[in-house]
């Protein structure tokens, strides 16, 4: 059977989403649906290719897909600098009511990668009937986060204009509210918001979990281990890959997919 990829829009707070809704077709139900949680800015970026590489294998599963982007991003409607953390948890939300629109009595897992992982860590909480829960790379602690976009932007301003680049430039501007956040303009209340993301709470979500370590070294940081271990059903893997998400070539995702794929397909 082939995979139907169709380009879909939908709405949340007033503001025009597009996704793309994947299916194997022909077929007349799908018991699973599974909404994909973008990153944060560049990170969504560079991510899209592996992300749709993971959306496909899951549709090959048997599992229909939707993978969206938040207002402000992608051909979502909307400023980026508009919206924030707060309102594309409210996206993922929108993004859940359509896929149960789309196939009534389907059960939902979310899958996300870093920021959008840790935004799927809150929803499922939140949502109650969460099936599963596939966590990438999830941003554990949201001050460090901050502290190495800040430094990401500062390493990119002396690469382009040169050593005389100073930290100011890339430090909050206290009469405007604004910084840039690698390369991306933010208001003073995204940055809060994604300063506050904390993962170090013990979970309630009692679905299974798969919480991947993705990196250079065959060992799942201590971080990532005890936020696995947190859940009832949680387990931790590792992918010695490079950080796609930070990377504009092209890498290999193979691994990951297959090891998130397979994962899946005993659960399903």
């Amino acid at each position: 059977m082939e995979i139907r990829e169709e380009p879909v829009r939908f709405d949340s707070s007033g503001t025009e989403l597009h996704g793309v809704y994947y299916e194997l077709a022909p077929r007349e139900s799908f018991e699973m649906v599974a909404v994909i949680c973008d990153p944060f800015a560049e990170e969504k970026k560079c991510a899209q290719r592996i992300l749709a590489q993971m959306a496909r294998r899951m549709a090959n599963l048997g599992v229909a897909v939707l993978h969206f982007d938040y207002r402000g991003t992608g051909d979502s409607g909307g400023d980026f600098g508009d919206f924030g953390p707060t309102d594309w948890l409210q996206d993922i939300e929108a993004a859940v009511a359509y896929a149960r629109e789309r196939r009534s009595g389907a059960n939902i897992g979310l899958l996300g990668l870093r920021m959008g992982a840790s935004l799927a860590a809150e929803l499922a909480e939140a949502m109650g009937d969460c099936r599963w829960l596939v966590l990438w790379e999830p941003v554990v602690d949201g001050p460090r986060y901050v502290r190495e976009n800040l430094r990401r932007s500062l390493i990119k301003a002396m690469l382009t204009r040169g050593p005389d680049s100073s930290a100011p430039a890339h430090t909050p501007d206290t009469t405007q509210g604004w910084l840039d956040l690698d390369g991306y303009r933010v208001s003073a209340r995204t940055r809060a918001k994604l300063e506050a993301i904390d993962l170090s709470a013990p979970p309630e979500f009692s679905g299974p979990v798969l919480v991947v370590n993705v990196g250079a070294r065959a060992l799942v940081r201590h971080e990532l281990l005890f936020l696995a271990e947190g859940y009832p059903g949680g387990s931790a893997e590792v992918v010695v890959m490079e950080p796609f998400w930070s990377r504009v070539g092209l890498v290999d995702g193979e691994r990951l997919v297959a090891l998130t794929a397979q994962w899946l397909s005993q659960i399903l």
